[in-house]
């Protein structure tokens, strides 16, 4: 049976008036202003399957040239039809998920030197595969769950994406496979990405925020070279290349993997996919100072961060790496990043380069015209990414967070309202530290010693945990009530903020003092010779008010009869 993600449904979507369905890929960009929102297998797929969307809608409308050109699809509210249409009836056959020549993004005819395959298990990283077991898993790779031609097509999507590094087995027709294994393989194309995406109330609104003008093509290109998504080139090989990126489509159909997916029939006349084979593809080049800039220039959906180490190493300036997610830390906590707006400068000015790039996706956002464009728009970024261990052969930690963002907060020609968050995040920072330090010296008051500091490490960190998590639904509340184009004044927000995370913050350090024992009361000696002191409870009550104090006071708009100059005036919490 035939399957073309063209034709077929294989996208799960949520529509607009609340009922669910699953289109193909054309009637998903034909109905994209009706779609709410793509219910995928899992968090990390959304950015691969958006990529692969974005690839479609760019060639397919040859642009936008300019934010002009994109400020008038924009007004239309809809993507054309007919374009759309006559690019994918144009490109079809390039989209057969199991054709024997060009399977889509896929390898036709690729074998394993072993003449072996693998459970399709291989492409889902939650799932049990070979020495891959997760805990209390009962799948086996002797009976191997099947996965129909929808789910295969969405898992090819994010192995190309995600998948671990390390050593993949050799392919037929691959003359760097030695031993018939490739060695050094890097993870997935997204792998070292911290990505973030903007996205809007429907498809097309997330589409339209993803969509960046990309040059004109070059009419000299020879057939299949230049800015073209993979099915716009010759079929792959088994024969793979380390290059650069050619630009922003390049990149979001990247094949980082060799893979055929291995079609069976299910009994009841369609098929199934039990069996794959995943092998080296190709790897982005990052050799010379020039091959990472130019993988940062094309590579819209991360923040970059300056690598003086790299710059020695390259021996070229400027050069920048991904900032990456911390699985730890959501995602309001490093909004630094994400909001930074420095523009790359020459090398002249290398001493003045800004530390930090934000991501070109938002950056792009905060231009007049864009930002006139979404005004009022209710507009969150979503985060996805995966923290890789043991040489990055397998997945430790998945990371995916969604946060409300007000458009303003991007704009190019007022930072106001961006240090105005930012100072807020700081704040908070500092106060969460406040009551870590608070756990630490009530640890010391109830007999831990100061030289025990592995001990004291788990107090803080347990503190600073459970302050966060109690912070973070009401941040998010907070910054999505942001209306820096209506009445909201920076201030009065500062000063509202300041008070609500004063009082959660202090209802964290009461239940810190409430759980204390009676020794804590007492006190113990801490310190050694003249700088010993007695540190109990009530002293390390008075430090956490004077800490707090100063972490907030900068945010508060005025002096008040709550807020004495002398914190330790406070009444106290237990």
């Amino acid at each position: 049976m035939p399957f073309n993600l063209a034709d077929d449904p294989w996208l799960p979507v949520i529509l607009t008036d609340g009922g669910t369905a699953e289109l193909s890929l054309r009637e998903v960009l034909v109905r994209a202003h009706e779609v709410r929102a793509l219910p995928l297998d899992a968090p990390s797929q959304v950015p691969p399957v958006l990529r692969v969307l974005l690839a479609v809608v760019h060639r397919a409308l040859r642009g936008p040239a300019d934010d002009g050109q994109w400020r008038v699809w924009w007004d239309r509210g809809a993507f054309d039809a007919q374009r759309v249409e006559a690019y994918l009836e144009e490109q079809r056959g390039r989209f057969a998920l199991f054709d024997a020549r060009a399977p889509f993004l896929q390898c036709g005819g690729l074998q394993a030197l072993n003449g072996k395959t693998k459970t399709a298990a291989l492409l889902v990283p939650h799932v049990a595969s070979g020495h891959n077991v997760p805990l209390f898993s009962a799948q086996r790779d002797a009976v191997p769950d099947a996965l129909s031609p929808a789910q295969a097509a969405r898992w090819l999507l994010h192995a190309h994406a995600w998948d671990t590094a390390a050593i993949k087995t050799g392919a037929v027709g691959d003359e760097q496979a030695k031993l018939g294994k490739t060695l050094v393989n890097p993870v997935g194309s997204l792998g070292q990405l911290g990505v973030v995406m903007p996205v809007g109330p429907t498809l097309w609104h997330t589409l339209m925020c993803n969509l960046l003008p990309l040059p004109p093509a070059d009419p000299e290109a020879a057939e299949g070279e230049g800015d073209r998504p993979v099915w716009e080139r010759p079929p792959l090989t088994p024969q793979w290349r380390e290059r650069v990126p050619a630009g922003p489509l390049d990149l979001f159909t990247w094949p980082a993997r060799r893979i055929r997916l291995i079609p069976e029939p299910d009994g009841a006349g369609g098929v199934v996919v039990r069996q794959v084979v995943v092998c080296a593809g190709d790897r982005i080049s990052w050799a010379q100072g020039p091959d990472l800039r130019n993988w940062m220039l094309s590579e819209p959906h991360s923040a970059w961060k300056r690598s003086t180490n790299l710059e020695r190493k390259r021996k070229y300036p400027l050069v920048y790496w991904p900032v990456r997610h911390r699985v730890e830390r959501q995602l309001w906590r490093g909004l630094g990043p994400l909001l930074a707006r420095a523009e790359l400068t020459t090398a002249a000015g290398e001493k003045d380069a800004p530390a930090v790039r934000g991501p070109a996706v938002l950056v792009r956002l905060g231009s007049r015209e864009r930002r006139a464009a979404l005004r009022g728009m209710p507009l969150r970024i979503l985060a996805a990414g995966f923290e890789y261990g043991n040489q990055s052969a397998v997945i430790d930690e998945a990371y995916a967070d969604v946060l409300p963002l007000p458009v303003a907060l991007l704009s190019a020609q007022d930072a106001v309202w961006r240090d105005t968050v930012l100072e807020a995040v700081e704040a908070s920072e500092n106060g969460v530290r406040a009551v870590a330090y608070l756990a630490e010296n009530l640890a010391v008051a109830a007999g831990c010693r100061r030289s025990e500091e592995g001990l004291l490490a788990g107090h803080r960190e347990r503190a600073r945990e459970e302050a966060y998590a109690a912070l973070d639904a009401p941040f998010r509340r907070w910054l999505a009530s942001l209306d820096p184009d209506g009445a909201s004044d920076p201030e009065e927000v500062l000063d509202q903020w300041a008070r609500e995370a004063r009082g959660i913050l202090r209802t964290r350090a009461g239940a810190l003092l409430s759980s204390v024992p009676p020794a804590a009361f007492h006190g113990q000696e801490a310190g050694e010779d003249e700088e010993s002191q007695t540190m109990d409870a009530a002293l390390a009550e008075i430090f956490f008010h004077r800490a707090l104090h100063k972490a907030l006071r900068e945010l508060l708009a005025t002096a008040t009869d709550d807020v004495p100059d002398d914190p330790t005036e406070l009444e106290p919490l237990a």
